[in-house]
């Protein structure tokens, strides 16, 4: 299970082999959760939670019952970094069947203290989730209904593409109308309009949970998307250190 952790702070990195050995060695347990089920509560701490399997949402729930997504997780994502230093001030809710996997808070905070570069990492993985945050923002105030609908189907579609989770333009997206409503400040009555309206001119269609994407291309110009604001943020001098520091590992007799 460790494995997976690894790879997913990885991107983020690059990892020194010393934070691979400590994250090889901590607990992990496996939780698992049915739509609409809470993952994170707000106020919750970090444990390194790891999406993986299933989709999720990240989430404020308003006094009067109404709710804002602002961000959706695919597997592969850490979806707790919100609560890494201070109580996590959003709450992450299950789309579909979901997957996790936990370290402790304990064990966490023990490895950043002893790991700069972890901690490194971490930092990095916020600054893309606040990247990502931006755009989503951008979105609903600068884009129309169609063109926000658009992007949000192609972060969807994407994400899981680069996972290998989507092929022949088909991918999970176990999302009913009035989910993409609250992502989107939309109304359901008019998401219903224009999820009819991409499915209609060949775009895209999102049907019984599984999304399909007819024309990436025009899909993309609509909602202006950018994949560029998904990427994992890495730092090149880190890239390099590290490289070093592997290849002055390697004996002579092993390289």
């Amino acid at each position: 299970m460790s494995r997976l952790l690894i790879a997913s702070l990885d991107r983020f990195g690059p990892l020194r082999d010393s934070v691979r050995d400590s994250l090889m060695s901590c607990t992990q347990t496996v939780e698992r959760f049915e739509a609409g089920q809470t993952i994170l509560a707000a106020g919750g701490r970090s444990q390194l939670r790891l999406l993986s399997r299933g989709l999720a949402v990240r989430q404020r729930v308003l006094p009067d019952g109404g709710r804002q997504i602002f961000g959706v997780a695919t597997p592969g994502d850490l979806i707790d970094m919100a609560g890494l230093f201070v109580g996590a001030d959003h709450e992450v809710q299950a789309l579909g069947s979901c997957e996790v996997r936990k370290t402790t808070t304990h064990e966490l905070r023990t490895m950043v203290r002893a790991h700069p570069n972890l901690l490194a990492a971490l930092c990095r993985v916020v600054l893309t989730e606040a990247q990502q945050q931006r755009n989503w923002m951008i979105g609903l105030g600068r884009r129309s209904a169609a063109a926000r609908t658009a992007n949000l189907l192609c972060e969807v579609y994407w994400r899981q593409q680069a996972l290998q989770l989507a092929r022949d333009g088909h991918c999970e997206f176990p999302a009913v109308q009035g989910d993409i409503a609250d992502a989107l400040g939309l109304s359901v009555v008019h998401i219903h309009r224009v999820l009819r309206g991409l499915r209609d001119d060949g775009l895209a269609t999102l049907r019984n949970g599984t999304l399909q994407i007819d024309d990436w291309d025009k899909l993309a110009a609509l909602g202006s998307f950018d994949a560029e604001r998904l990427r994992p943020q890495q730092d090149p001098a880190e890239q390099a250190t590290v490289t070093t520091a592997r290849r002055h590992a390697i004996s002579p007799d092993e390289a």
